[in-house]
C-alpha cells in the first residue's frame, strides 16, 4: 500500500525536473566538450535505466526508446504539458499497481472528474483536509488489500478445509461449540474463577496448523497475555477457562487473523489449533 500511495507524490518531484531542463536547454553551444558530455550522460542513463527497467520483462526497449524521443521533442517551454506528462506518468504506473496488487480497475472519467475539480479549484488543499484524505485513502487500502486476499484461490482453499475440519470436530465426543464458533475440548478442568477482559493471563500453549504441523509454542513457560492485545478466538477461550484448566481449541479463521494472515508461518484465512493451559493472573508488581 505505501507503494502505490507514494506514486502520488512523485509527480511533485516531475515539476522541479521540469524546471532543470528549461534551464538545461539554454546550455552551452555545441562543440568536442559537448559531444563527449552527451555521449557519457546518454550511455550513463541508458545503463542506469536498462537495469530498472530490465526487471520487467514485458517492456521493450524499442518503445522506450520511442517514448522518450517523442518526450525530448516536445515543446518544453509549454511547462505545465511537460509537467502534465510527467505526473500522468505516474498516475499510470499508479493505476497498474492497483490493478495488480488489489484487482481494482480505475475508473478513469471518475479519476479525472475528482482530479479537474481539485487542480483546477481557487485554493489548495489545507494540511488537515490531505491528512484526511491520506487516512480515507489508507482505510480503503486496508479494505481492497483483505478483499484481494480473501478471493485468492489459497485463501478460498483454506477457508473451505479449516470449516470442514471444524464440522468434523464438532460432531467427535467431547467437543463443545460456541455461538462465535469456537469449537473446544477440555483436558482438564480447572478452579476458581473465569478469567475477564482486564486480566492479563499466564498461559502455556502449543499453536497449530490443521494438519498437525506446529507453528509456535511456549515451550511449557507461561507466558502472559493481555486479553485485549491478541486474537478475538483465543481471548474468548481464556475468558471460558479457570486457572489451571487445559483445553484443546479450533479457531476459525475469521475469529483468528483473517485474510491478512501472518506471514510466514499462518496464511490467509487459516483455522488454528491451540493446546491451551492457563495458569493464573499475572501478579502485580509489589511496591517499593
Amino acid at each position: 500500500m505505501k507503494k502505490i500511495l507514494s506514486l502520488l507524490l512523485v509527480g511533485a518531484m516531475g515539476l522541479s525536473f521540469v524546471a532543470c531542463n528549461e534551464k538545461g536547454a539554454k546550455g552551452a553551444e555545441g562543440g568536442p566538450l559537448a559531444d563527449s558530455v552527451s555521449m557519457n550522460i546518454g550511455e550513463l542513463m541508458g545503463a542506469n535505466f536498462k537495469q530498472q527497467l530490465g526487471m520487467d520483462s514485458t517492456i521493450k526497449m524499442e518503445e522506450v526508446i520511442k517514448g522518450v524521443q517523442a518526450a525530448l521533442k516536445a515543446d518544453t517551454a509549454n511547462h505545465g504539458y511537460m509537467a502534465g506528462l510527467q505526473i500522468g506518468n505516474q498516475i499510470l504506473g499508479m493505476y497498474q499497481g492497483l490493478k495488480q496488487q488489489y484487482g481494482i480497475q480505475i475508473n478513469e472519467t471518475k479519476f479525472m472528474d475528482s482530479f479537474k475539480k481539485t487542480l483546477l479549484a481557487d485554493s489548495a488543499m489545507s494540511q488537515e483536509q490531505m491528512m484526511q484524505l491520506n487516512m480515507a485513502m489508507e482505510s480503503l487500502m486496508k479494505r481492497a488489500s483483505a478483499e484481494a486476499k480473501e478471493k485468492d484461490p489459497k485463501a478460498v482453499a483454506n477457508k473451505k478445509a479449516g470449516q470442514a475440519f471444524l464440522d468434523k470436530k464438532a460432531k467427535e465426543a467431547g467437543y463443545q461449540k460456541t455461538p462465535s464458533g469456537l469449537v473446544y475440548k477440555v483436558v482438564t478442568e480447572g478452579k476458581g474463577e473465569n478469567f475477564t477482559d482486564k486480566d492479563v493471563v499466564m498461559v502455556k500453549y502449543t499453536g497449530k496448523h490443521i494438519d498437525g504441523k506446529e507453528f509456535d509454542s511456549s515451550k511449557d513457560e507461561a507466558v502472559p497475555f493481555h486479553l485485549s492485545q491478541v486474537v478475538p478466538g483465543f481471548a474468548e477461550m481464556i475468558k471460558l477457562m479457570k486457572p489451571g484448566q487445559k483445553v484443546e481449541v479450533i479457531i476459525p479463521s475469521d475469529l483468528a487473523y483473517g485474510p491478512e494472515g501472518r506471514e510466514p508461518t499462518i496464511g490467509s484465512n487459516e483455522t488454528l489449533i491451540f493446546e491451551m493451559e492457563t495458569v493464573g493472573k499475572q501478579e502485580a508488581p509489589k511496591a517499593k
